[in-house]
């Protein structure tokens, strides 16, 4: 059960997006939401600790004195305005928090929530995104901009087989064992090659039901499989999407993430449920 949330923003949009999609997550498991600002630094994104893809780094500005200060601001009033009233919320800011910052609270919670990337001009691809994925041994959402409300009903699981995609879906089981609908999809591939039928009994076995479908979009690029999967996701109007985050290693996008990764994180429309 996800009991220890921890929202992470740097005060751009990201915060809204992050504070809302921690407080409907904290009421389907009666959570607590710990709400963390760190401030965009003049390297790109959050200051100091680990450091993010050098082909990043040109997509986000250098941040004033001012801009910083606004911005902490705007963390702040979010926090206020969204998470005020939660039951034993906390609020950490500090001119001091850095990626670091990040990873100590980010492996002592159960679940991390971050803003979609890509929404704040000032920080495109915010280095938070990469970390949280791929140092904090935690299951990561990441929230659209509307986060929408209530349980998580219906859910995609993406599978490929892969590790990543395991470790996904052993984060999202608390989804979905209160999920009414899931759909086991393979993208590219026959379900019989990557033991879709295995998942199904196996999460059958913890009394979860789900259907296998599959999608072939061809002989296409990773950012086109992950548009696939979008495709079939807005289509079936899910709640919640679960998949492996996969780079490091492999073509890195603007995210320093895989190119159906980072096509999936940038263009969501619902939360996203990633592990590494």
């Amino acid at each position: 059960m996800f009991k220890s949330i921890l929202a992470v923003s740097e005060g751009g949009p990201d915060a809204a997006m992050s504070f809302r999609l921690a407080s409907r997550v904290a009421d389907a498991f009666d959570g607590t939401v710990d709400a963390l600002h760190l401030p965009v630094g003049p390297a790109g994104g959050a200051v100091g600790g680990l450091a993010m893809s050098g082909e990043a780094m040109p997509l986000i500005m250098n941040l004033d004195d001012e801009r910083l200060e606004a911005r902490a601001k705007e963390s702040e009033r979010a926090y206020k305005e969204v998470l005020g009233a939660n039951k034993g919320a906390t609020y950490t800011a500090a001119q001091t928090a850095t990626l670091d910052t990040l990873v100590a609270m980010g492996r002592c919670s159960d679940l991390l929530v971050l803003g979609r990337p890509g929404s704040d001009p000032e920080n495109v691809a915010p280095a938070t995104v990469e970390a949280a994925i791929h140092e904090c041994a935690r299951a990561v959402m990441i929230a659209p901009p509307t986060a929408g409300t209530g349980g998580f009903g219906s859910i995609i699981v993406a599978w490929n087989g892969s590790f990543q995609a395991a470790r996904a879906v052993e984060y999202s089981l608390p989804f979905l064992q209160k999920a009414s609908s899931i759909t086991i999809l393979v993208v590219g591939s026959k379900a019989d090659d990557v033991g879709a039928s295995y998942l199904a009994r196996n999460l059958g076995r913890h009394g979860i039901t789900t259907t296998i479908d599959a999608i072939d979009p061809g002989a296409v690029s990773g950012r086109a499989r992950g548009r696939a999967l979008l495709d079939y996701t807005h289509g079936k109007g899910a709640d919640l999407v679960v998949m492996g985050a996969y780079g490091r290693g492999q073509v890195m996008s603007f995210l320093g993430l895989g190119g159906a990764t980072g096509k999936v994180i940038s263009s969501c429309r619902v939360p996203l449920l990633m592990a590494h």
